[in-house]
């Protein structure tokens, strides 16, 4: 079945990209709560967007085609049923404290349309918007942290698209990130994984309901037949026993063998991507920091349903 999705290499052909245009969650991000947020500093906007949309034009020069991310979610939202699933789904992630404060967020958000209301829920809602609610603010915000500017965060990190979800030849993993701030991000894979007409039948090998946590920087498709995965600060290792159960016995996957690439957990060596990247069909750069270290284990399917082999590959 076609469902629009294709990814083997790392270094072959790019056909298609999808991108995240930086918007205002950007221009959310406040000193005081960048730690919160998972951020350095705070990008200026308007340079921002220009950069990325040069950076998209040499893409489409090149003969890519590039998708956004807003657009797959609106166009995921098929009917008025499931735009009411997504925002109930979405006020359950959002850490709101009260039925007070979901309610004011509901109404705000049922008043907007499709991209209008997915944009407000990237972008952050601030108490501010919910004064425009009418009625009580006190009934609205009596739950929330005191001084802090918005009832539901913004999400900052999603030009990150890697993360959230990562294509793994025919197939995606929809992540469980590590950290609760960027684990909302995943909620759009959901829904573009389940209704959008394109991508709704796509092989799911990893779900955000997953008790261990992944992030696509540490998956590489070495080849139609190899999956390279770092266990790493963002990656555990029972994930990736997770991938391989899926790929290996779940699916109609190609993979053959995953590598589990073994680094040290640290910020500086977050993901796999950071550390390791294929350059040729034989050639990869890496990060010399991590030779004294790094250990390599190779996952391949058992003789018995169920059953995975892994050995430590030795030098």
């Amino acid at each position: 079945m076609e469902t629009g999705i294709h990814n083997t290499s790392e270094i072959g052909r790019l056909r298609k990209v999808l991108l995240h245009r930086p918007g205002q969650e950007l221009e959310n991000l406040m000193p005081e709560y960048l730690e919160r947020l998972l951020f350095d500093d705070i990008p200026y906007l308007k340079e921002a967007q220009a950069e990325h949309d040069a950076f998209a034009q040499c893409l489409r020069d090149a003969g890519v085609e590039v998708v956004y991310l807003i657009d797959l979610v609106v166009n995921s939202l098929t009917s008025p049923e499931v735009r009411q699933e997504l925002i109930t789904q979405f006020l359950k992630e959002a850490d709101l404290p009260d039925e007070a404060a979901g309610k004011a967020v509901a109404e705000y958000l049922s008043e907007l349309d499709d991209r209008a209301m997915v944009s407000a829920m990237m972008a952050g809602i601030r108490r501010s918007d919910l004064r425009k609610q009418g009625g009580r603010l006190s009934d609205h915000l009596s739950g929330l942290e005191e001084g802090y500017p918005f009832a539901v965060d913004p999400m900052p990190n999603l030009y990150f698209t890697r993360d959230p979800f990562a294509v793994v030849g025919e197939g995606v993993n929809l992540n469980r990130m590590y950290s609760v701030t960027r684990n909302r991000e995943t909620l759009y894979g959901k829904y573009v994984f389940k209704y959008h007409p394109d991508y709704k039948d796509v092989s799911l090998y990893f779900r955000r309901d997953c008790q261990f946590h992944t992030e696509g920087g540490d998956v590489l498709n070495i080849n139609e037949k190899t999956l390279a995965v770092g266990i790493s600060q963002r990656t555990q290792a029972a994930a990736i026993d997770v991938m391989a159960q899926n790929i290996f016995w779940n699916s109609d996957s190609k993979v053959e063998r995953i590598l589990a690439f073994d680094i040290p957990v640290s910020r500086a060596f977050m993901h796999l991507d950071t550390v390791f990247t294929q350059i040729d069909v034989d050639k990869f750069t890496i990060h010399p920091a991590i030779m004294g270290t790094l250990r390599v284990y190779e996952l391949t399917a058992g003789k018995n349903p169920g059953d995975v082999n892994i050995r430590l590959i030795e030098d």
